[in-house]
């Protein structure tokens, strides 16, 4: 379990010492030790490092939903995604999940995004996932500003997302 928190501390501090530049990263994957959890994970666990390819479709995915291209948005989202939203609710299939999205981003502008740390795993199930803490100051339709963090989580297959977890606060002064 250190080493899972070593892993973790280590990741978020490269990703906060990192320029907003286009930098490529060599990854070195750690050994993993089986964990004896005292709460057992009901989905997978022992994951591992996962596909790099993968971190670059959720930041891709982000870039697309900030600057309104939602054709974009839906080409990488897969015919039978699940979006399991912060308020509880589940969209299921891509035309409900991008007609939230429309509906939600129109009128929202992001500034100052950053990634905190994005981190692509895999669990012992083949299960490919993006972990993503992230924020940005968010201007709504009536000109203010609040700055927002979100923790999310992308499933893909083949390239696509198949399910997306997100959740997001109001960051206050």
């Amino acid at each position: 379990m250190k080493k899972v928190y070593l892993g973790l501390l280590v990741a978020a501090s490269f990703a906060a010492c990192t320029s907003s530049e286009k930098k490529t990263t060599e990854v070195a994957e750690l050994p993993s030790d089986k964990v004896e959890h005292i709460y057992k994970p009901t989905y997978t666990d022992n994951f591992k490092v996962g596909d790099s390819k993968n971190v670059l479709l959720a930041e891709q995915f982000h870039k697309v939903l900030f600057d309104k291209d939602f054709k974009a948005a839906a080409d990488m989202i897969s015919d039978t995604a699940l979006f399991n939203n912060e308020d509880g609710s589940t969209l299921k299939g891509k035309a409900d999940i991008v007609a939230f999205i429309e509906k939600s981003f129109t009128g929202l502008t992001f500034k100052n995004y950053q990634i905190a740390a994005i981190l692509p795993v895999v669990g012992e199930n083949g299960h490919q996932w993006v972990d993503v803490w992230d924020e940005a100051d968010l201007v709504t339709p009536d000109g203010k500003t609040q700055k927002v963090q979100w923790v999310d989580a992308f499933r893909f297959e083949n390239g696509k997302i198949v399910h997306f977890i997100g959740f997001g606060k109001v960051v206050k002064n």
